[in-house]
């Protein structure tokens, strides 16, 4: 498959490329800075004919030209695929506003070049913080129910969240105006390698949350290959994320982590499905429910 991968050189993006061009695909990497030297290296010691299945561009994507530019490189169809991962990746590192308008502008300048090219399925880096969770004013985070399904209404207050929520509202649109296209929008959370590394940066305000580069690559390329007849068509968002919580100091149940925490106030959560951990096998699931994605593209979380 050709595939365009927007964000190529940024941490996660590296992770994709890398995975996609292990499963025999040809990548056109996009990102506004050249893929590393060490990145390239590598790959070209895996790969003699590197050129023959990776073309890389530096573009910025906040430029209609440029954009516009990228795609008529290709033909109508040449495409067939879209990956779109860049993003400002560290809110915390960057003007509000700076965070907000870039996400949006360049999420749908590249959805909207793609599919007006011809690329039929399309897929955008969400996020878990569409609900409004990491960045969200320390004590105002709510949730109407556990675990945590697509359904759960976003209450955005940071320019981080409410950008994923105008980014999967553009996608909405985006199929309403193109309706052969589908895009799907994969809220992940804390790519690192391993579960270990994850656990460092565990977190009871994202209740212990992260998902596994591995498994987000996948998750990536199943948006893309993944039959749809029968199952969904338009725009989806699926969350993906670790099945079980990053947490074992000390080695308790989901449910005892939670009514220990701060998750515990009152009115912080609405209803809570206490058969979601039961069973053995169950007592370490996670919050966020991804049978959807399980169901629909048939993902799997990978430690």
């Amino acid at each position: 498959m050709r595939i365009l991968l927007t964000g190529s050189s940024g941490v996660v993006g590296t992770y994709v490329l890398t995975y996609l061009l292990e499963q025999g695909h040809t990548i056109f990497a996009v990102d506004r800075i050249p893929l590393s030297q060490s990145t390239l290296d590598t790959l070209s010691a895996q790969y003699p004919k590197l050129n023959d299945i990776l073309d890389v561009h530096t573009v910025d994507l906040t430029s209609i030209e440029q954009v516009k530019k990228l795609f008529s490189q290709y033909s109508n169809g040449t495409i067939e695929g879209l990956i779109h991962l860049a993003a400002i990746p560290h809110p915390e590192s960057h003007d509000p506003r700076f965070v907000h308008n870039t996400n949006t502008t360049i999420s749908y300048n590249v959805l909207y070049t793609a599919a007006e090219h011809g690329t039929q399925r399309l897929v955008q880096a969400s996020s878990v913080n569409y609900t409004g969770l990491a960045y969200t004013t320390k004590g105002r985070q709510r949730f109407e129910r556990l675990p945590i399904t697509e359904e759960e209404p976003s209450h955005a207050e940071d320019p981080y969240a409410l950008s994923k929520q105008i980014c999967e509202i553009q996608a909405d649109s985006l199929c309403h105006l193109f309706p052969t296209i589908s895009i799907a929008s994969l809220r992940f959370h804390h790519i690192l390698p391993t579960l270990s590394e994850a656990e460092g940066w565990s977190r009871q305000e994202e209740f212990w949350t992260w998902t596994s580069s591995l498994s987000a690559s996948q998750a990536c390329l199943l948006g893309l290959t993944t039959p749809q007849e029968g199952k969904w068509k338009g725009h989806e968002a699926f969350n993906i994320v670790a099945s079980d919580i990053a947490w074992t100091d000390p080695v308790v149940s989901s449910s005892d982590l939670l009514e220990k925490s701060e998750w515990s106030e009152d009115g912080r959560i609405g209803q809570v499905d206490k058969t979601w951990w039961v069973g053995d096998d169950r007592r370490r699931k996670g919050f966020w429910d991804c049978t959807k994605a399980e169901r629909l593209l048939g993902w799997v979380h990978t430690p």
